[in-house]
């Protein structure tokens, strides 16, 4: 039964198969998830923006926004040159309100100086559909960068929490080294060797971590700043 489903989502003699059929008709995570897990190793294709459709109702707010509408059209083909375009420009214009609103300016969106981000979305969304329902399905760089984006990026909450883990750990591996040797270290001593100022090192730690830290990470070397052998350390 599973082989019938293996078709780009399509049944013999024609047309979309079962699941996918289930899937088009109500697009939430929790069917796809209920399908998938009940045949694994089924295909279901994916694509639910009502392509062509949606494009003829918004053509005038994409040209509005700067966007030609046969780019989108040529995007729901997979067209890669097309999708690059595209992503470069919604990047262009995601920085561009960026830097008006670091100026002050307010309602961006509402006063045309902004493309809606839920427009943005539809066109990455598109992207997608257009890569799954053509079997094309490696995504361009540009367009990753631009889905990036709008997840967050690479500043998101626990990029931030790696980052911060890793800072921490270099300044406590310098202060031990340097408190092995015998050398006096402080959060300001460490500072300027990092080129940061103390206020920005301080907040890396809580009350007496560092300190802690510091002589925890001092007995990783010897007398003259060098690394142990690993089981000799604490």
């Amino acid at each position: 039964m599973e082989d019938e489903y293996r078709q780009w989502g399509t049944k013999e003699g024609g047309g979309f198969n079962e699941l996918t059929l289930a899937y088009k008709h109500n697009p939430t995570m929790e069917t796809y998830l209920a399908l998938r897990r009940a045949h694994p190793d089924a295909e279901i294709e994916i694509s639910a923006s009502r392509g062509l459709d949606t494009l003829f109702r918004i053509e005038q707010e994409l040209q509005k926004h700067g966007f030609d509408p046969s780019d989108i059209a040529a995007i729901l083909d997979a067209d890669h040159e097309a999708i690059s375009k595209v992503s470069l420009q919604c990047m262009e214009k995601l920085i561009a309100a960026k830097e008006l609103a670091a100026k002050g300016e307010t309602h961006l969106v509402g006063r045309g100086m902004a493309v809606p981000l839920a427009l943005i979305d539809w066109i990455i969304i598109v992207a997608l559909d257009g890569m799954s329902w053509t079997e094309q399905l490696e995504i361009p760089r540009d367009l990753i960068v631009l889905i990036q984006n709008r997840l967050g990026g690479i500043q998101g909450k626990y990029y931030r929490n790696s980052e911060l883990r890793e800072r921490k750990q270099n300044a406590l591996f310098i202060a031990g080294q340097m408190l092995a040797r015998g050398e006096k270290t402080g959060i300001r001593q460490l500072a300027r060797l990092l080129g940061l100022e103390a206020s920005s090192v301080s907040r890396w730690f809580a009350e007496g971590e560092f300190e802690r830290e510091s002589q925890r990470y001092a007995s990783w070397f010897d007398e003259n700043g060098s690394l142990k052998p690993l089981l000799h350390r604490k």
